[in-house]
C-alpha cells in the first residue's frame, strides 16, 4: 500500500499492492515549509496510520536530521516523525538527502537552480554548505533491497557518496544547462554530514554505479534534455 502520490509515491509503485508493507510517502516536501496546519496534517495521517495499520511502515526522513544547526519548524518535525515511526517497533525509516527526478515541484533543490540559471535570476550561494544528490530511481532500487533482507536495519541512510559545495553543484549545471549562473557568494553553511557506507554497499551489490561523476551523472539524466518538469 502507498500513501502518496508524488515523486517518491510513484516511484514505489511496486510496493502499492505488497501485503506486508505501507510505504508512507505523504509528507511534507518543502523544507522551507512554517505553516504548523501543513506539519499536523502529516503527523495526524502518521500516527492513523501506525495506529490502525498492522503493515511495516516504511517513512522517508532527512539526512540533515543529524545536523543540531539544521533546527528549523521543518527539521523539528522530521526528527518528530521518525520518533514516532521508529518508537512503534513496525517502522522503517529512510534518511534522504536532495532526491532528483522528474517532478513539476519548483521547491526542489535541483528544479530551483535550474530555473534560476535558464531564467537568469541571481543566485545567492552559501559557499560552505554542502548537498548530495541521489537519483529517486536509485532511492527505490535500494530500498526495495533493504526492505527484501531479513535483517534490513530499522534506520538507514540511502545517499550518494558525494556531498558537493553549492559553487561546485551549480558549476554542474552550468556544464548540463550550457549557461552561466548569476551568483552572488556568501561565506557561509556548514558541511553534510551522509553516512553512506549502506547504500554505498547495497549499490554495489545490485549493480548500481555511484562513482565520482554520479552527481553530473544524475543531473544530465533529467536536466539535460528537454523534458516536462
Amino acid at each position: 500500500m502507498i500513501l502518496g502520490s508524488g515523486l517518491i509515491a510513484r516511484a514505489f509503485h511496486g510496493f502499492a499492492d505488497d501485503p506486508d508493507t505501507l510505504v508512507f510517502a505523504s509528507g511534507v516536501s518543502n523544507s522551507g515549509e512554517r505553516d504548523s496546519a501543513v506539519f499536523l496534517r502529516e503527523r495526524t495521517l502518521l500516527e492513523t496510520a501506525l495506529h490502525q495499520s498492522s503493515k511495516r511502515l516504511v517513512y522517508f526522513g532527512s539526512c540533515n536530521v543529524v545536523n543540531p544547526e539544521q533546527n528549523s519548524p521543518y527539521f523539528q518535525h522530521k526528527r518528530d516523525m521518525e520518533n514516532r515511526v521508529l518508537d512503534s517497533g513496525k517502522g522503517v525509516v529512510f534518511r534522504l538527502p536532495q532526491v532528483v527526478g522528474r517532478t513539476r515541484n519548483p521547491n526542489t533543490l535541483t528544479n530551483y537552480l535550474r530555473d534560476c540559471i535558464v531564467q537568469a535570476r541571481p543566485l545567492t550561494l552559501w559557499t560552505r554548505a554542502q548537498r548530495n544528490l541521489i537519483d529517486i530511481d536509485d532511492v527505490a532500487a535500494i530500498a526495495t533491497r533493504l526492505l527484501a533482507s531479513s535483517d534490513a536495519p530499522a534506520l538507514a541512510s540511502i545517499a550518494s557518496p558525494w556531498s558537493l559545495a553549492m559553487p561546485h553543484l551549480v558549476e554542474l549545471f552550468e556544464q548540463v544547462l550550457e549557461k552561466k549562473a548569476i551568483v552572488q557568494l556568501v561565506e557561509r553553511g556548514e558541511h553534510m554530514h551522509v553516512d553512506s557506507s549502506l547504500a554505498e554497499a547495497v549499490a554495489r551489490d545490485i549493480g548500481l554505479d555511484l562513482g565520482p561523476d554520479y552527481p553530473l551523472r544524475v543531473i544530465q539524466k533529467y536536466y539535460g534534455t528537454p523534458h516536462e518538469s
